[in-house]
């Protein structure tokens, strides 16, 4: 999907509608949580409401990685950016998410979409306080893309990147 979303001149050219279809077909009937991730993934690749539909469909599901792949897809394209309200209701609900991956993706998600939404800037702020770290700088990231002062206080709180964790902490998930 990364591939032909590269090479498309439209997402409605043939081979993006028909590639969508197939991974969405796949999708609905995928019972292996490994493989289903990586379909899921692969129509996070593509902004459009068959993709996004795909996607919301298991947003609760068991698995954590079926989940992630949830968040990481949803939402459109950086050159429009915008949530449906559907969309926006599975990332308040997966920023509340038990495994902190999911958070990430999620707080990720949320700020590079969501930008002047003050219920994803409050979501990403109450993560703020999270006891891991790498869960911390998502909420600091995301509201910095939502240019909300917080995560300049946040910011400093945290310090300086961890000795051994330098590369992983300045790219700021």
């Amino acid at each position: 999907m990364r591939l032909i979303k590269l090479f498309a001149d439209d997402r409605e050219e043939e081979f993006c509608v028909l590639a969508v279809d197939a991974l969405t077909n796949w999708s609905a009937s995928e019972t292996n949580n490994e493989v289903l991730a990586t379909v899921l993934l692969g129509l996070g690749s593509y902004a459009g409401p068959r993709a996004e539909a795909a996607l919301l469909g298991p947003a609760d599901h068991h698995d954590a990685d079926v989940r992630r792949a949830v968040a990481a897809g949803l939402g459109t394209s950086r050159d429009t950016p915008c949530l449906s309200t559907e969309a926006r209701e599975a990332l308040l609900t997966l920023r509340g998410d038990p495994d902190p991956d999911v958070r990430i993706d999620a707080c990720r998600r949320a700020g590079e979409e969501g930008q002047g939404d003050s219920a994803l800037s409050d979501a990403m702020a109450a993560l703020l306080g999270h006891p891991e770290r790498r869960v911390q700088l998502a909420a600091v990231c995301g509201l910095a893309l939502h240019d909300d002062e917080l995560c300049v206080e946040a910011a400093d709180r945290l310090g300086p990147p961890r000795p051994g964790f330098r590369s992983e902490e300045l790219g700021c998930p």
